[in-house]
């Protein structure tokens, strides 16, 4: 008999089974050795066991006034949140799930652009895993037409002006089984190397080096999404957050991170949708 699909943010049934050899804890000691310095950019880096949600519990850090550059990593999360408020779930100690605060120099109009960075930052540090992904305008990412990783940014009132807590889900160790059906996998399923601590600092290590990039208004930051994006030059149909649909070609990014769609001759720059790839929903 055929089981019926799970979707994003169902349990997945636990059967007893027990975690694979190589799901263990993250070491925090180790980690704080090799992400956290004065001459870096990440403060502080903490690992909880489980968490409704890092974003949540870092948002909190924040209004009672944490620093800029604190990390925390969480081995689950029972009540993750993607973006419009979809559920992420996944199983202990098979995922990298991690949540940053910074406050940023850049004017505000450019935040925009946080969530992109953030997806080439994991585009970046899954290849150093030997998998090759593309971003999903504005911030899924992508190997093939499977989703392996997730971005949830958000702007947080605190004490001394707005931070900005920036999350990002990453599939590592799931099997078929553990994943959302067959629009999802993980770097096991693709073959890349299985090592979540190593992921994590290669994950903070690129997103601070393109987080530097965007605060020095380096203008070679589009250029380098266009080569990270699976969306741009695609025909679209998007899902605007007012319930409406515009139908287009995506051209390329603006300087405040959104969309700029063409559609019967003429230009359409979008800050929030739901993309779908024609092409792929026909294939």
């Amino acid at each position: 008999m055929t089981q019926p699909r799970r979707q994003y943010g169902d349990q997945v049934p636990d059967d007893n089974a027990p975690h694979p050899a190589e799901r263990a804890p993250l070491d925090v000691a180790e980690l704080r050795l090799q992400a956290v310095s004065p001459e870096r950019l990440w403060s502080s880096l903490e690992v909880a066991d489980a968490l409704e949600s890092s974003n949540v519990t870092l948002a909190a850090l924040a209004r009672a006034g944490a620093a800029s550059g604190a990390v925390l990593v969480a081995e689950e999360q029972t009540a993750g949140r993607g973006r419009r408020d979809r559920t992420w779930t996944a199983p202990k100690y098979s995922s990298v799930l991690l949540s940053v605060l910074i406050r940023p120099t850049a004017e505000p109009a450019r935040w925009g652009w946080v969530p992109l960075l953030t997806a080439m930052a994991v585009v970046d540090a899954l290849g150093e895993f030997g998998v090759s992904a593309t971003v999903k305008w504005p911030n899924d990412v992508l190997v093939g037409h499977r989703k392996i990783a997730g971005v949830l940014c958000e702007v947080v009132p605190a004490p001394g002006g707005n931070t900005v807590v920036v999350g990002w889900g990453i599939n590592v160790d799931q099997e078929a089984d553990e994943l959302p059906g067959d629009a999802a996998t993980s770097l096991r399923l693709e073959g890349g190397r299985v090592d979540r601590a190593a992921l994590v600092v290669e994950v903070l290590a690129a997103w601070e080096s393109w987080y530097l990039r965007w605060e020095a208004d380096d203008d070679r930051l589009a250029t380098a999404y266009t080569r990270h994006s699976s969306t741009l030059g695609q025909d679209v149909r998007l899902n605007l957050p007012d319930g409406s649909q515009l139908l287009g070609r995506a051209t390329r990014i603006d300087a405040r991170g959104g969309l700029v769609v063409v559609a019967a001759g003429r230009a359409h720059v979008v800050a929030a949708a739901d993309v779908i790839h024609l092409r792929q929903a026909a294939t």
